[in-house]
């Protein structure tokens, strides 16, 4: 082996025990701009929860505020992880708790309310849509990493 090939082997050297590079990671773009996503949404729900209630056909306020401290709470795990697969599919089940409220709000309130929370409730289905396949798609590229 010539003196270059020998230097930059890496047959028989220990393996690396950093952590991996996830600058290019699958989903990682995707996950970031859903954990901001759930930051600003959080936001909104917890300061001005009447408007959002307004919006959706929601008539629970408290209910809402909580909402938005998950949505912040999920968004901060989402941004602090180098691979956020966990953080992800937590997103998806607070896409299920935001979906019940909406079907609640489908059955029980008037009209008005019922077309605003279906309205509501599509947006959630688009959105729910990306966060299982980011989570989909961050899961099985960690199994392939092992």
């Amino acid at each position: 082996m010539s003196r270059i090939t020998a230097a930059t082997s890496t047959r028989g050297a220990a393996p690396s025990h950093a952590p991996p590079d996830m600058t290019f990671a699958p989903g990682k773009g995707m996950s970031e701009f859903l954990g901001w996503f759930s930051i600003g949404l959080g936001a909104l729900e917890l300061a001005a929860p009447d408007l959002v209630c307004k919006l959706t056909g929601v008539r629970r306020r408290g209910l809402m505020r909580l909402f938005g401290l998950r949505e912040i709470a999920t968004g901060i795990a989402v941004l602090s992880c180098g691979r956020p697969t966990l953080a992800m599919w937590g997103r998806v089940a607070g896409d299920a708790l935001d979906l019940a409220a909406l079907g609640e709000a489908m059955i029980e309130n008037s009209r008005d309310e019922r077309i605003r929370a279906s309205r509501g409730a599509m947006a959630v289905v688009g959105v729910t849509a990306l966060d299982v396949l980011t989570a989909t798609e961050m899961t099985l590229a960690g199994r392939l990493e092992g």
